[in-house]
Order: C-alpha cells, then structure tokens, then sequence
C-alpha cells in the first residue's frame, strides 16, 4: 500500500518590516491610530519636560508642574491643554521672545530710535533684549491662564445663585441632594454644572459624597461655592436638614449678588473717568472751539 504523501507545514507568519514605525510592531491596531494622532512634541518632548520640571531642584523651582497642575484643573484644562503640552509652551515662548525680541532691536534701531531721536540702541544690548524678550515669553502662557482662570470663577459666581435656588427648591420638594444637584445640572450647560457633573461622577465611582464636595471646593476655589459646599458637608456630618442650609445660603448667595451689583454701581463713575478725559472732553473741546478758531483764522487772513 503506497504511503500518504507529508502534509506540507503551514506557512509561516509574515514577519513585520524593518524599519517600520515601532509602534506598528508592539501595538495593537486598536491603540495605533491613539498614539499616531499626537503630535512629536508631546509624545516625546512633554513627558521628558514633565519629568525634567518634577526632578528636585532649579529647574523644578522654575516651572512648578504641580501649580501647573492645579491651575490647569482650575481652568478647566482650556483647549484640552495637559501639564506637558503647557510646559512646551513654556519652553516655546522662551525661545520665540529672546528671537522675536533680539531680531526687531535692529529694525527699532532704523525706523524709530535713529530717525525720530538721533540715537540707536548698540548692538551690545543685544543679548540682554533676548534675556527680557525670554522672560516675557516664559510669562505669556501663564499670564493667559491666569485669565481663563479668573473667567471661569466668574462664570460658575454668576451662575451659582440661579442653581442653588433651583436645588433648594427640588431638595424641599422631596428629591435627595445629590438627585437635585443631577437633576438641575443636567439642565444647564455652563461650567457650574460641569463641576457638578464631575462631582456626581466621583460619586459613582465610589468616593463618599463628603470627599467629592471636598475636592470640588478645591478644584473650584470660589470663595461662595466654598462657603456653601462648606456648610452642607457640616450638615451632613452634623445630621442637620440640608433644605433649611440650601434656603439660608441661597438667600446669602442672592444678597451677596445684589451687594456686588451694587459695588459695581458705585465703581462705574470712577471708571468713566479716563474715557470721559481722554476721549468726550477732547471731541467736546473741538466742537466748541473749532468754529471759533476758524472764525478768527478767517479774520486773520482777510487783515
């Protein structure tokens, strides 16, 4: 009887190609297209800066990553900004200040200083006007989160009272703190309700509710959200009715609101002050003693 033919071997599987992207041949296809998608500098650059900024020391002292940190989270990370991607810009903007910086001395030298006042900055200077160009570079990225910062305290201040009241009022009405904080946050769409969200959310996840009202003062740092944050972590731990704290802090919330407008009031005569002097009183001067400079200019030239 004739033996079976061998089963041929299955064939082998195909290797990867040399040279490709390494994280074609570690990574599976799901992960590829997450880490394809960001950008060099913060795949590479970032953690190596991050990493830099938390060592002990000067350079840690310079760029402080935990402030960055706390301050991004404040912010509510703008532009989807992370610690990393801020320090680039950071780093960035030394560099494109000392450049900026050093390359217009010249071209101030030609079109302003020697032309309107005789004289030009020496060239001498020039590594001093990059050191200034690169502090203030280094101070942008700070300076404009410093602004975002101050906007969202004051978006979630100005929304605060109109969702405590709403809160209140569903709290009285029988529904629990955190199902009324739900219930009404899903029904706005601003940065208060954001934080509440989030809050709900640490919740979920198993924190107690007293830790995640904690860390929302934290993360929020508004002196009224504070304040009543506060006091209904102190009624909960003191076993006090949250209805009769909401009602009372809704009512301050609102005084406080009126206080404000009305300090706003008071301040705007003062603020029109440098616009009425700078601008009203010149235009005025001109509408009035225009038609008598003419006169007298006419008069003048007729002599």
């Amino acid at each position: 009887m004739p033996e079976a033919p061998p089963i041929p071997p299955p064939p082998a599987a195909p290797r990867p190609k040399r040279g490709g992207r390494v994280t074609d041949r570690i990574l599976p296809p799901e992960m590829r297209h997450r880490v394809v998608q960001e950008p060099f500098l913060t795949r590479v650059v970032g953690p190596k800066l991050e990493k830099l900024a938390e060592t002990p020391g000067a350079f840690a002292s310079i760029f402080r990553i935990d402030d960055i940190r706390v301050r991004l989270l404040r912010a509510g990370f703008p532009m989807g900004l992370r610690a990393q991607t801020f320090l680039i810009l950071k780093v960035a903007g030394v560099l494109l200040g000392a450049f900026f910086f050093m390359l217009y001395l010249p071209i101030l030298n030609e079109v302003v200083f020697w032309p309107q006042f005789g004289f030009a900055i020496p060239l001498t200077f020039l590594p001093l006007v990059g050191v200034l160009g690169a502090f203030y570079g280094f101070r942008v990225p700070d300076i404009w989160l410093s602004t975002k910062i101050r906007a969202r305290q004051k978006a979630i201040q100005l929304a605060l009272p109109d969702m405590i009241d709403l809160i209140s009022i569903s709290v009285e009405a029988g529904l629990g703190l955190m199902s009324a904080i739900q219930r009404i946050s899903e029904r706005f769409n601003n940065e208060l309700s954001e934080e509440f969200l989030r809050t709900l959310q640490e919740v979920r996840l198993g924190r107690t509710q007293t830790d995640a009202l904690r860390d929302m003062v934290k993360r929020v740092d508004v002196p009224d959200l504070t304040t009543l944050l506060t006091a209904i972590v102190q009624a909960e731990l003191l076993g006090l009715a949250v209805a009769n704290v909401l009602q009372v802090q809704s009512e301050r919330l609102r005084e406080r609101r009126s206080q404000r407008a009305r300090e706003a009031a008071q301040k705007a005569p003062i603020k029109m002050t440098f616009p009425l002097v700078l601008f009203i009183f010149p235009a005025l001067g001109v509408v009035i003693m225009g038609p008598a400079l003419i006169r007298i200019m006419f008069q003048q030239s007729t002599f």
